[in-house]
């Protein structure tokens, strides 16, 4: 091994396997198109490590699967061709990573420890000299920082805050205001000292303007506010932690492309006082030592790398718990073959699901996590009585009280990502797919108009996506809404309703609204459509009506009796809902396309009825300060983490 070359770090290592991925050409076996677009990582990590420690090359691999596939009086199943192709696949793989170690001058010790092989540590390796803000770096030995998990480093408190700076940052660099909902979390760190109050007042103001002329975002009215001087004497002007937001983020912003990781991270740490914050706090020496472990962990890759800009920096960084996975690697049987052990990696496994055979216990769950102080009343009030139950926030309040209020009351940004801007493009091209067929005597257009209204939103809204995000979404929706409507265009029902509004419906004295995606027509007999992406496969929990593992049943399940109890309550109607409808408009891994439909029972719509009834009273009572308490629920995490929480033992 040359001389020059380094140990790989898991940070090196991430962005390596994210370069493969990112290079799969259209139809790779291992090419996905929604969901985790980089879970490919979690097999990479172990089945490169595995045929690294037992010496094994992916001729040998081809060669023991092409002798499965040939063994005398074995039907060959179209599983055995799709996980022998995608473990063929994998192995050339790497081949192409043992390339790019060597393109970038590194080595991958993963299958042994560096005691065991005798490798220096990555500290040893590189001399940091540089003046830190805080205190000197620490030298070797006395940063705390896990070169066999670093991934622990971003769970801590502290850590996490500043990551969220930081992709807030990079968010807005990539895409402007796609960041808002980072800013709204941001907004809360104790270094800036705001009071809850006034970031809520920001949030319902950008809310309330939404749908005005006035409207605009997060950020745009934070600078607003910071830059507007009193309207006379006795006017008092922003609170001094939103100007110190205000100009630390306009700054970092200014900068984030211009300097070195290094410098921006220095200047973070400045201008938004967690420098000062730190220094005071009774935990300085703690907080002072995790922050070191993280600066060093950047100056590694920095020193490593000097081109690397903030973007990859922090999608490193979000794939980094990836790591954990090389740890843990399937014991190897002396007799066992190269194929029969690498099967693992690819071969379906058999999955059992259970029946139903009991009912719920409750009409909704307890919650026993987090709370939260309450709004002031005046505006607790406003919010409450302007609510109406849809099934959007049904499923929210169900969920957890504390995402209720975030999403539903105060309306905090929403995380707009591909697959929600994908799902957008794929409903507004459906919606006018069946207009220009009501304006043209019930004859649909040709596919080519389906696929190019996708194209046009997709266009209209490039700036949601990355240049990867784009290619990957447009290729795969043109694929994927061309062998939709040669499914089913000789099939749809004509008579029909698109993207129809429900309001003014009142059910047991509960206010009710939705808006439906598609109402098919039989006479007045009614067919609820509601369009679904996403892989079909991973919908049977949701679309599962109450149950031992779903005791209030799925979302999915929950939103089709919703949506009947308000079709067959609307006043200015006399229709019938008689089934519901889920058309999953990307296929599964097959390539066949799905439509599930439920025919709702009266103790389903007597569930449901039950289940908003307890919910709108609790919500009337004003009971959604306090959080489910699940371990990964965002909005718990996010209390507990910023210190929101007054639950004492908290």
């Amino acid at each position: 091994m040359p001389h020059q070359f380094l140990p790989i770090t898991a940070l090196e290592k991430i962005d390596l396997f994210t370069r493969l991925i990112d290079d799969f050409p259209e139809g790779h076996p291992l090419k996905r198109y929604r969901g985790d677009v980089y879970f490919e990582i979690v097999n990479f990590q172990r089945l490169f490590s595995l045929m690294m420690k037992e010496g094994w090359t992916s001729e040998q691999v081809n060669q023991a699967i092409d002798q499965h596939l040939k063994t005398p009086g074995q039907e060959v199943l179209p599983d055995t061709i799709e996980w022998t192709d995608k473990l063929r696949a994998a192995v050339h793989e790497y081949d192409n990573y043992q390339s790019l170690l060597v393109q970038y001058q590194r080595y991958d010790a993963s299958p042994v420890t560096a005691v065991e092989a005798g490798i220096p540590s990555l500290a040893s390796q590189v001399g940091v000299t540089s003046e830190f803000s805080i205190t000197t770096l620490a030298p070797q030995g006395e940063t705390g920082y896990d070169e066999e998990d670093p991934a622990t480093l971003l769970e801590h408190p502290l850590i996490e805050k500043i990551v969220v700076v930081l992709n807030y940052l990079a968010a807005e660099k990539e895409i402007p205001s796609s960041g808002e909902a980072l800013l709204f979390e941001l907004l809360h760190g104790p270094w800036f000292g705001i009071p809850v109050q006034e970031i809520n007042n920001l949030v319902l103001e950008v809310a309330d303007r939404q749908y005005t002329e006035y409207i605009t975002s997060l950020r745009r009215l934070l600078y607003e506010k910071s830059h507007t001087p009193p309207s006379n004497l006795f006017a008092t002007g922003p609170h001094p932690g939103l100007q110190q937001a205000c100009q630390a983020i306009e700054q970092l912003l200014t900068i984030a492309d211009q300097v070195s990781l290094f410098d921006l991270l220095q200047t973070l740490l400045q201008e938004t006082g967690i420098a000062n914050y730190i220094d005071r706090s009774a935990d300085k020496d703690s907080l002072t030592a995790v922050l070191n472990s993280f600066t060093w962990l950047l100056t590694v890759e920095v020193q490593r790398n000097p081109l690397l800009g903030l973007s990859r920096f922090v999608h490193q960084l979000a794939l980094l718990p990836y790591s954990r996975w090389a740890v843990s690697l399937p014991p190897i049987d002396k007799d066992s073959d190269v194929l029969e052990t690498l099967a693992i990696f690819y071969r379906p496994a058999v999955r059992a699901y259970n029946s139903f055979d009991g009912s719920p216990d409750e009409v909704i769950p307890a919650h026993q996590g987090p709370s939260i102080a309450r709004l002031e009343l005046s505006i607790e009030d406003k919010l409450v009585h302007r609510f109406v139950m849809h099934a959007t926030a049904l499923n929210s309040y169900l969920r957890c009280p504390l995402d209720f209020y975030f999403h539903i009351l105060l309306r905090t940004p929403f995380p707009r990502n591909e697959a929600t801007e994908f799902g957008s493009a794929v409903h507004w091209a459906l919606e006018l797919l069946f207009r220009k067929m009501q304006s043209n005597h019930e004859a649909f257009p040709p596919g080519e108009s389906l696929v190019k209204d996708f194209e046009d939103y997709l266009h209209r809204h490039r700036a949601s996506f990355t240049t990867e995000q784009f290619n990957r979404r447009l290729a795969y929706g043109r694929v994927v809404l061309s062998n939709y409507y040669e499914e089913y265009v000789r099939r749809w029902n004509t008579i029909v309703t698109v993207e129809r509004n429900f309001r003014n419906v009142v059910v047991q004295g509960v206010p009710l609204k939705g808006k439906i995606d598609k109402l098919e027509f039989d006479g007045r007999s009614v067919n609820l459509v509601d369009y679904k992406t996403g892989d079909p496969e991973k919908s049977i929990e949701r679309l599962s009506p109450p149950s031992p593992t779903v005791p209030f049943g799925g979302d999915y399940w929950r939103q089709a009796v919703f949506y009947k109890i308000l079709v067959d309550n609307y006043q200015q109607k006399t229709w019938t809902v008689n089934s519901a409808e889920f058309d999953f408009i990307e296929p599964d891994k097959s390539g066949a396309y799905h439509k599930e439909k439920l025919f709702i029972e009266p103790q389903d719509v007597e569930t449901v009825t039950q289940q908003f009834r307890a919910a709108w009273q609790r919500i009337s009572d004003r009971n959604f300060y306090t959080g489910c308490g699940r371990p990964h629920c965002h909005w718990c995490h996010f209390v507990k983490s910023y210190g929101l929480s007054t639950t004492p033992h908290e």
